[in-house]
């Protein structure tokens, strides 16, 4: 049975964030604070082995004193890419991710997906009963080679490649708002508004 001693939360605040004109999502204010800021407060209760993927801002998100992992691949290819940049840093047997903008992110997630996993699974899904929730995904590093051959390829596409492997699904309520996120400046003004 794996414990959180085996894994490393990599947060994923690498993307274009092109619907949010561009700007560095993981460092947009919510409430006056940075989202990585909250992400990585909940996350730091409950372990130090945090890493970020940043392909901007660098020496900001190096501020939060915690490695900061850049895509090998130029040109923002996409959440993967940085999933299989921090896969390759990592000295822990598990990755799991999460996506820089979910505002009601609850170690809860973590903790089911660990509990929830096992060692006959090389990556694990969560899933909120309507679909699939990718991004918060829990992968063996033993697909490196996987990922690498993937995104040489020229894929791109995260359901595709979680398919093409041993693969389970974790299960949530449906009506969960741990997997919301922010993708545009209105659904940003929104949160704002609360």
């Amino acid at each position: 049975m794996l414990t959180k001693e085996d894994i490393t939360v990599g947060i994923l605040a690498g993307g274009k964030a092109t619907r949010m004109n561009n700007k560095d999502k993981g460092l947009v204010l919510v409430n006056k604070k940075p989202l990585i800021e909250k992400i990585l407060e909940t996350v730091s209760e409950n372990t130090s082995k945090i890493i970020i993927n940043a392909n901007r801002n660098l020496s900001t998100y190096k501020n939060y004193n915690y490695p900061v992992i850049s895509d090998s691949l130029d040109n923002f290819q996409g959440p993967l890419s940085g999933i299989y940049s921090m896969l390759k840093s990592i000295d822990t047997d598990y990755l799991i991710t999460l996506p820089c903008d979910c505002p009601n992110f609850s170690w809860y997630v973590i903790q089911k997906m660990i509990d929830h996993s096992n060692e006959e699974n090389d990556v694990c899904v969560a899933h909120n009963g309507i679909r699939s929730q990718p991004v918060f995904m829990l992968v063996s590093k033993s697909k490196v080679q996987s990922l690498h051959n993937y995104l040489a390829n020229g894929d791109r596409k995260i359901d595709i490649w979680y398919k093409q492997n041993n693969h389970k699904y974790i299960y949530f309520d449906n009506d969960t708002q741990y997997f919301d996120n922010i993708n545009t400046t209105e659904q940003l003004n929104e949160y704002n508004s609360k």
